[in-house]
């Protein structure tokens, strides 16, 4: 209770003094107000180079101002007890402040050792290169712990680390060396995803089917997928067009008899496969689909693609289009079906469903008719 008062008063503390220094009254802090606050906070000069610093590693989405959240940030930060300071280091020579995504505590240094400032204003230097340093240990910690959690599907989600080219100014992307970051590789136990088994509250002949499909590109990243979560998928009568009954059917080939119960099969997806899935949809026998769809390439029955996908907005039915929001869906499914069940998390499944926007159709068709 006293931490939650706590947290309550340090946050009353930060809505003050944003209020307070956002002269413009735009919900933003530009870099003057942001240096008022900054020295009503720490009761020293602060100069304009120390702000640019501040930016650098707190403006979080580059837009050039601090917004409040940005702003407690800072503030928790600076309330924070600093943290010894590491042996003073050979100073390089000055260079242009760094950008952010490649600033360095070294590059700090080396900016504000040749500023011209008074004994106050290098405690303050010191104090902002300590907090700089805690606040990207933080996040280093942070991006660790998530890439261990994620090791086993960095394929799927082919993770990307967005830089600045300083040659041309113009944003490039490059996927994430996971085991770099982890100093570790895809051998390692340690982060190795579990598909825990479970007994699930609905039998699979209680629920809608599970529809799964992908396109060409994509059969590789399809079969990954369902390799690494055979268990909960197998908790879903599990039907989808051909190509993707066919892996399926591979991949739960050892699984004991009785264990894997399938859908009606559809034919290729350019073949009307596609138009099948909408038939058994409209039909009631589809309670979610995972489609994983190939943006890189043309397809011939694009408008069976987007008859599909209509369909299951006018049926209110839950869909998924990329392997990020796969896994994510794959959360809800467990929830849903562990323990006693929690359907009202997957009603598709369960009901057949209508859009919002149905109904009021509906009625205007009537009275057309009438």
């Amino acid at each position: 209770m006293f931490e939650d008062e706590h947290k309550d008063d340090f946050n009353s503390v930060c809505r003050d003094r944003f209020d307070k220094h956002d002269v413009t009254k735009n919900g933003v802090l530009n870099r003057l107000e942001l240096r008022s606050a900054m020295e009503e906070m720490t009761g020293s000069k602060i100069l304009l180079q120390h702000i640019e610093i501040i930016f650098n590693e707190f403006d979080k989405d580059v837009n050039g101002v601090i917004d409040s959240c940005e702003f407690r940030t800072i503030m928790k930060y600076f309330n924070q007890k600093p943290k010894p300071q590491p042996q003073p280091q050979p100073q390089p020579q000055p260079k242009q402040m760094m950008k952010r995504s490649s600033i360095v505590i070294e590059d700090l240094i080396g900016e504000l050792a040749y500023l011209d400032v008074d004994e106050t204003d290098e405690d303050v230097t010191k104090r902002i290169i300590n907090i700089v340093e805690q606040s990207q240990a933080d996040s280093a910690r942070i991006l660790k712990k998530v890439a261990e959690e994620m090791y086993e599907y960095r394929d799927l989600l082919c993770v990307q680390d967005s830089v600045m080219d300083a040659s041309v100014d113009l944003h490039s992307s490059k996927a994430i060396d996971f085991d770099d970051l982890l100093k570790t590789n895809s051998k390692n136990p340690e982060y190795v995803h579990v598909d825990e088994d479970f007994k699930s509250a609905f039998a699979p002949s209680d629920m809608r089917c599970l529809a799964l499909v992908s396109h060409n590109g994509m059969k590789k990243t399809m079969r990954t997928f369902v390799v690494s979560n055979k268990n909960i998928l197998k908790k879903f009568r599990l039907t989808g067009t051909n190509s993707t009954m066919t892996m399926l059917k591979e991949v739960f080939k050892d699984e004991p008899s009785g264990t894997v119960v399938f859908g009606p099969s559809c034919a290729s997806g350019p073949l009307g496969g596609d138009a099948e899935l909408v038939a058994h949809l409209v039909g009631g026998k589809i309670g979610g689909i995972i489609f994983f769809q190939d943006p890189m390439d043309t397809h011939p029955h694009r408008a069976d693609i987007d008859c599909l996908c209509r369909q299951t907005l006018v049926y209110n039915t839950m869909m998924v289009l990329t392997p990020c929001t796969a896994l994510m869906l794959l959360h809800t499914l467990r929830l849903a079906l562990k323990g006693e069940g929690k359907p009202e998390l997957i009603p598709s499944f369960f009901f057949s469903l209508l859009g919002p926007t149905v109904e009021a159709y509906k009625s205007n068709q009537k009275k057309k008719n009438c």
